[in-house]
């Protein structure tokens, strides 16, 4: 007959665990009981053993006069070996609570943890009537985390205590088992504690397998890696910096960065730069360091990316944006001008290009919006980014809402398969140019004006968020002052989107341009033909309601039906033709301004037969020779020269041409002689 054994705990954990524990290194030998205070103790105990689970327990119910034994032993406790790992783990140097019921147990288990080594910690033992603990990293309790104050951060549970190997052969002892079974007895514990130790070296391999690959991965990046941990050491360097630095990873791992054989200015970078990336040249190499804060691993993360790499990867990405088309096709350079004020205007529109504001455009259809947002786009920060221009008013508004947000799967019938991205989504990084602003629905403008607002869209049919970093410019021919006014534009979305505002002028206020774009127009169109003088001066004096885009269509139109190598009169289109025969300005009604234009036009024209300049100052001087009653002053002339130009007698250019007569105004000076 087996000797029996009653185990008695305070809780009913306990009791499982302890139980478990019992049966496993002595249910071969020993009929074993176990009972909880927790769950209620029966009315008679009797065995050759009774185990208290612990000295308090002892105390609480060992006077009973229920319990009949051989002999009483109180349970010695220690760690349960299978949760040391998780002690581990926790950072050296930390302030650890250690929570039980009982402050005397408490104490019991530190100390143990001492004695099996687990010194790298700072322990503090729970008490019950304490309400706040200072300064406490983690929580560790032998399976009574409820205990734990709610705020600390981690609790960990190391499970209950178990016997230790004195207390089973103690027992062994008492009910006198034979010689052997302590010696199967310590081979049952120490297989335990090898099968841990197993586990242990079987994580502790796939850990240097996991190191080892993570290591091979950053090895392959093309960029240089490094990173150190919250005491400035270094933890990562990859082949790419052993070549940079010309510095074996070997000599640099898990030291201080601050005594490794690195350019000391970019050791201060790394460890106490405020900036995201700085440029340094490191052994003939220039590179960008960029630098990342891992605040939950107090880690900070270094990339050294090459310069000359970085070129080829932002040629790369202009590629791709051109072979989907999402890239600015002009610059500055293509906007031909010599009017002072067009001019100025290229000189602001270079400012705005650096700045991150939304811009709006206004002018006349015609006058160059679009041209002038792709150079803002291509002159800015964002050049390497894609660029996407938008016709508001060539679109219905369903269409324009699913082309700018885009759509989830199954959010509408002929939908794409799968959803699609929205312009916005795909002009990020970039600049999105909404052309013909003025036309959007205010349904529209409410959506714009919170994609401007909150830097994010949400797909059409779809819940999810997406932040985007795109820089808008706008254009309009419509007087959005006027549409405010008729509550057919949001005031909020014009204030918005004029932050940076250009005008630009419509071409009848920009004449002297027209010779220079016509010449650009002709020599882009391949061939070499020039323009007779007279359909010069016809293209500048006229009214051009469709600016640069219906001088354009004309040179088109000319080019293509010309028989020569002139252009001339006879190749204008028909409703220009139509229109010569208004040219000729009737004579003023006032004898006296008719007289001063007489008098303005004989002297340009001398000046003209004779290859003379006409300035304002020599019409001057000339005026007081020709009669002294009409006598204009240099001032006086020039306003008397735009009225000429403005009714299409003269044309007003720059250097040698000078003011010039055109063949409406020799046609006016003859009908006045």
């Amino acid at each position: 007959m087996k000797p029996s054994l009653i185990l008695l705990t305070g809780g009913m954990k306990t009791r499982h665990t302890l139980h478990q524990q019992l049966q496993q290194l002595l249910g071969d030998y020993l009929d074993i009981d176990s009972y909880a205070v927790d769950e209620g103790l029966p009315a008679g105990l009797e065995a050759d053993v009774i185990l208290f689970s612990s000295e308090s327990l002892k105390k609480e119910v060992g006077h009973l006069k229920n319990m009949n034994a051989v002999t009483f032993i109180t349970g010695q406790r220690t760690v349960h070996h299978e949760h040391l790992d998780k002690l581990l783990t926790i950072p050296a140097g930390a302030n650890v609570l250690v929570v039980n019921d009982e402050y005397n147990v408490t104490l019991e288990l530190i100390q143990s943890l001492n004695q099996l080594g687990i010194n790298h910690v700072r322990f503090v033992a729970y008490k019950k009537n304490h309400a706040y603990y200072d300064d406490i990293d983690v929580a560790v309790s032998p399976g009574e985390v409820e205990l734990a104050p709610t705020y600390l951060p981690m609790v960990l549970d190391i499970g209950v205590r178990l016997l230790d190997m004195t207390t089973i052969l103690r027992i062994v002892d008492h009910c006198r088992l034979d010689g052997n079974v302590a010696l199967q007895i310590s081979e049952r514990y120490i297989r335990s504690i090898i099968e841990l130790q197993q586990k242990l070296l079987l994580s502790q391999q796939e850990t240097k397998e996991v190191y080892h690959h993570i290591q091979n991965v950053v090895n392959t990046i093309d960029d240089g890696i490094l990173v150190i941990n919250e005491t400035s050491e270094v933890t990562v360097f990859n082949q790419k910096l052993e070549a940079l630095f010309q510095v074996q990873a070997d000599v640099i791992i898990n030291r201080p960065i601050d005594t490794v054989i690195l350019q000391n200015e970019v050791v201060h970078f790394i460890r106490d730069g405020v900036e995201e990336s700085q440029f340094f040249s490191i052994h003939g190499v220039e590179v960008v360091v960029y630098r990342h804060s891992m605040i939950g691993e107090q880690s900070i993360v270094t990339v050294f990316k090459s310069v000359h790499q970085a070129s080829e990867i932002e040629k790369t990405a202009q590629r791709k944006y051109r072979e989907t088309g999402f890239y600015a096709k002009y610059s500055f350079d293509d906007i031909f001008c010599e009017n002072p004020k067009m001019i100025e205007l290229k000189q602001i529109a270079k400012k705005l290009a650096l700045a991150e504001h939304p811009i709006l455009i206004q002018g006349e259809s015609g006058t160059g919006k679009e041209l002038f947002a792709h150079a803002i786009h291509k002159h800015s920060y964002r050049k390497n980014g894609p660029f996407l221009p938008v016709n508001c008013s060539a679109l219905s508004e369903s269409l324009l809402e699913s082309e700018l947000f885009g759509y989830e799967d199954g959010s509408f019938t002929g939908g794409q398969r799968g959803g699609k991205k929205g312009l916005f989504e795909l002009a990020d990084n970039g600049t999105i140019f909404l052309d013909e602003i003025g036309d959007i629905s205010l349904s529209m403008q409410s959506r714009l004006l919170r994609v401007i607002q909150e830097k994010e869209i949400r797909r059409i049919g779809g819940s999810k968020i997406i932040p985007i970093n795109i820089r808008i410019i706008t254009a309009t021919n419509k007087k959005i002052e006027e549409q405010m006014k008729a509550q057919t534009f949001r005031n909020d979305l014009f204030y918005r989107l004029n932050v940076l505002h250009l005008f630009i002028p419509p071409l009848r206020q920009r004449r002297e341009d027209i010779p220079l774009l016509i010449h650009h127009y002709i020599t882009k169109n391949g061939k070499w033909i020039k323009v007779e003088q007279s359909l010069m001066d016809r293209l500048i004096r006229a009214e051009w309601d469709g600016n640069i885009r219906e001088l354009k269509n004309t040179l088109d139109y000319m080019l293509t039906v010309c028989n020569g190598t002139v252009l001339t009169k006879d190749d204008l289109p028909q409703y220009q033709k139509a229109q010569q025969a208004a040219d000729i300005e009737s004579p003023p009604q006032n004898p006296l301004q008719q007289s001063e234009h007489r008098m303005i036009l004989e002297i340009v024209m001398q000046c003209n037969e004779t290859g003379k300049a006409a300035s304002r100052e020599y019409i001057s001087a000339k005026t007081k020779e020709h009669h002294a009653s009409l006598f204009l002053s240099p001032q006086q002339v020039r306003r008397r020269l735009e009225d000429l130009e403005q009714k299409g007698l003269i044309i007003k250019r720059k250097g040698r041409g000078g003011t010039r007569m055109t063949e409406v105004g020799i046609s006016y000076l003859e009908s006045l002689l």
